[in-house]
């Protein structure tokens, strides 16, 4: 049976937002910060992975749940994204993908939440800001 969330004290961590390529959209700017429009999810609003854009037959044809189900992980067009992640936010989408497919998302889950709590209010931090979105404290994302 897949978890569906994990729960650490007040913070939640849902499974269906954890993206095809292993963005957390639970720590995503769009999805946390009030002061943002908002997004529900790369799954949740049923267009697919945001960063993969479309370029994944296998995604867009259901075949692959997880871009490290299929036999070209990790592709180029992964490696871009997480390239790109890694030199601005310090977030390894392949680290994430290796992490679930060795622990599983609960696990997964519980690691994000532990990782990415504010130590100041105790919310959920986000990838993209060393600002806390709840609270506005500044927290350095080198050392999630």
């Amino acid at each position: 049976m897949k978890a569906k969330s994990a729960i650490s004290g007040t913070v939640v961590m849902r499974r269906e937002l954890v993206a095809p390529c292993g963005m957390n959209c639970n720590l995503c700017s769009w999805v946390l910060d009030p002061a943002k429009p908002g997004c529900a999810g790369c799954r949740p609003r049923g267009r697919g992975c945001i960063h993969k854009k479309g370029l994944c037959e296998k995604l867009a044809r259901q075949e692959i749940d997880f871009c490290y189900q299929c036999e070209h992980f990790p592709c180029a067009s992964l490696l871009l994204v997480e390239k790109r992640y890694l030199r601005a936010h310090n977030y390894s989408f392949v680290e994430n993908l290796n992490y679930i497919r060795k622990r599983g998302m609960p696990a997964f889950l519980k690691r994000e939440i532990k990782r990415y709590s504010c130590p100041s209010c105790g919310k959920l931090l986000t990838v993209h800001s060393d600002i806390c979105p709840h609270c506005r404290q500044r927290h350095n994302r080198r050392s999630r």
